[in-house]
């Protein structure tokens, strides 16, 4: 007598190791890497997605995709919470609207306006004099 299996015509049935897969969408991987990656066609792992986890390839894909993040921001933020100044300092600007200081001094500790493109063509000689004279006083160099 045959077993069941010996009958059947056709291609092996294919496994997806969805653990596998998961991983690769928290780290925000596309379905075209992934299947590359566990060799098999897009198309199959999207089918398959469907037919396991009865929701489509991009549904699955922004949830996990999503876990990723938030794993990621768990973690910068448990890694400030330990000390890491750097990562202090990134989570203020991004979370707290902290910046550096933008001011600009010259020799004198004036402020000075960022630097910025002039069309130097278009001032008249007693413009160019003046603006050569404001950087002097200021401690920059010349246009």
């Amino acid at each position: 007598m045959k077993a069941k299996n010996e009958n059947k015509v056709g291609r092996p049935e294919i496994k997806v190791d969805w653990a596998k897969v998961d991983q690769y969408l928290r780290a925000q991987c596309n379905g075209t890497g992934i299947a590359g990656i566990i060799g098999m066609h897009p198309n199959t792992l999207y089918l398959k997605c469907e037919e396991d986890n009865k929701m489509s390839f991009s549904d699955y894909s922004a949830q996990k995709k999503t876990e990723g993040q938030e794993l990621l921001r768990a973690k910068q933020h448990l890694t400030a919470m330990e000390g890491n100044v750097t990562m202090q300092i990134w989570l203020g600007k991004q979370y707290l609207e902290q910046r550096d200081k933008s001011e600009l001094t010259g020799k004198d500790g004036a402020a000075l306006i960022p630097k910025q493109e002039i069309d130097l063509s278009k001032l008249s000689n007693d413009d160019l004099r003046k603006l050569i004279e404001l950087q002097a006083k200021a401690g920059v160099g010349t246009p």
